[in-house]
């Protein structure tokens, strides 16, 4: 449980940090799952059995590996091309879009998990409305918020049926950034993009931050998915929504009413209760284990 929260913090820090420096958003991905790498082969030399190619070996590995590489991108694009509070409001979506995917987590995380989405929706369409943000909204921008929210939620899933049937987590996130690495950086290196010296150093921070905070995040979100559930590591997007928010006042300066600071904090106690109650149920119910996974295609 504590791990999804923790995750979540990583995950908001990682978001303030992905508007930071200009130039291509694949280049900076590449970037960024390079440094990934790094990270991810630290964790898995010193706390995982396997190595990273393991998760490659079966299918639900490399399915999960494709789909979080391409989640990245999405995340990337959205965060890079849309305001803060449009792109808030694309992540509040998340646990009411999970809770499409057939993995119970009990009732009491069912109701805060859409109570989440719910509170987090009207304060972020209030804050979207209420400002000139409204009128910048591009198509690429739109669709990498589609994209981003229905790969999140697939990421999840995919991660988790991963685990369930054996891979380790530390060496699942390395596969990801090994992929996202190799398809994106013959992408990067064709294009041609010229910065001054002090805004390529901006990048390279901005990318080093995301790189461990967004890695490290990632291993405790997919190490938790099969005892917390989908849906309710979902709903810990709320935690990382207001900590998004908070980031971009502190560090980038933007604006927050009163009203958007109350649906966010309701949103993130709901996001968390969810998360809680979720861990809870299915441990005490036993889906959090592998057997949860034969079940799942039946509920």
């Amino acid at each position: 449980m504590a791990f999804v929260l923790v995750a979540s913090l990583m995950f908001a820090a990682s978001n303030v940090a992905w508007r930071f420096g200009d130039g291509s958003t694949v280049a900076v991905v590449a970037l960024r799952a390079g440094l990934g790498t790094l990270v991810a082969w630290l964790i898995v030399r010193r706390r995982s059995p396997q190595a990273w190619w393991w998760a490659l070996r079966c299918r639900s590995g490399r399915t999960a590996a494709a789909v979080s590489a391409a989640t990245m991108l999405a995340a990337a694009t959205m965060f890079r091309t849309l305001d803060g509070p449009l792109a808030g409001l694309a992540l509040a979506c998340t646990p009411a879009v999970a809770l499409l995917v057939r993995d119970r987590v009990g009732p009491r995380a069912t109701w805060a998990a859409l109570g989440s989405s719910a509170a987090a929706i009207v304060g972020l369409v209030a804050a979207a409305f209420g400002t000139t943000t409204a009128t910048r909204v591009t198509p690429l921008a739109v669709a990498a918020a589609v994209a981003f929210v229905a790969l999140e939620v697939w990421s999840m899933r995919t991660s988790q049926r991963a685990v369930q049937e054996g891979v380790d987590p530390s060496s699942l996130v390395m596969a990801t950034m090994v992929l996202a690495a190799v398809a994106l950086t013959p992408v990067a290196a064709v294009q041609r993009t010229t910065l001054e010296p002090s805004v390529l150093a901006a990048s390279a921070a901005a990318a080093l931050v995301v790189a461990v905070l967004g890695t490290m995040g990632r291993v405790l979100r997919t190490a938790a998915l099969p005892a917390a559930g989908v849906p309710a590591v979902a709903a810990s997007a709320q935690v990382t929504a207001l900590g998004t928010a908070a980031g971009g006042v502190l560090v980038l300066g933007d604006s927050l009413t009163w009203f958007g600071v109350t649906t966010a904090i309701v949103a993130a106690a709901l996001g968390a209760l969810a998360v809680l109650a979720a861990t809870s149920w299915r441990l005490a119910t036993g889906r959090s284990g592998p057997a949860s996974l034969a079940g799942a295609g039946a509920e």
